[in-house]
């Protein structure tokens, strides 16, 4: 962690790029007021102790910083893995307006169950783009949820048993085009 009051707002996506190059696992920066009112930028990187050193002389390079501060702490990592589901988006008369696989990231408790089911970003924002295309005023919100929504009862384990229709359905989410 270091903070810099020196650099311009410009000046930070590169270093957040060259810090990923480097070794960084993840970086943050936050913007922050300091003594007599001077903005500046809280950074945050993630690394382990092998690139710990070249960053920290990489931030002082580039930024001027006096000094980095190296905070430990347990990270715990989840079990988590990508798996594709077939989708499609079909109007009210049945007919395909979108179809395709969607990757989503499962994340596993320490039992294995699944906690949580997130679709690829850039994938969705693909659907949205070739719904509205089609004329079809949906947002990136509303289609990840349908998306996401239909992914839950694919890959989670629900109390209840699942009747074989949901099970064996082809993902495909239906919604009314006009009205």
């Amino acid at each position: 962690m270091t903070n810099v009051d020196n650099i311009n707002c410009e000046h930070v996506p590169y270093l957040i790029d060259e810090l990923m190059k480097k070794g960084a696992s993840n970086v943050h920066v936050l913007p922050a007021i300091t003594k007599k009112g001077r903005s500046e930028y809280i950074f945050l990187v993630d690394t382990v102790k092998a690139h710990a050193e070249e960053l920290a002389e990489f931030l002082a390079q580039e930024t001027g910083t006096l000094g980095v501060r190296f905070l430990e702490g347990e990270h715990r990592v989840f079990e988590h893995e990508i798996r594709k589901l077939d989708i499609s988006f079909g109007n009210s008369h049945q007919d395909v307006l979108w179809c395709g696989p969607i990757d989503f990231k499962i994340v596993h408790d320490i039992k294995g169950n699944v906690i949580s089911v997130r679709a690829e970003y850039e994938q969705i924002k693909e659907v949205v783009e070739e719904l509205r295309q089609k004329e079809l005023n949906i947002s990136f919100y509303e289609i990840k949820g349908m998306i996401e929504q239909r992914a839950l009862i694919q890959f989670k384990n629900f109390s209840r048993t699942l009747k074989k229709e949901e099970i064996s359905q082809p993902g495909t989410l239906y919604f009314s085009v006009n009205g």
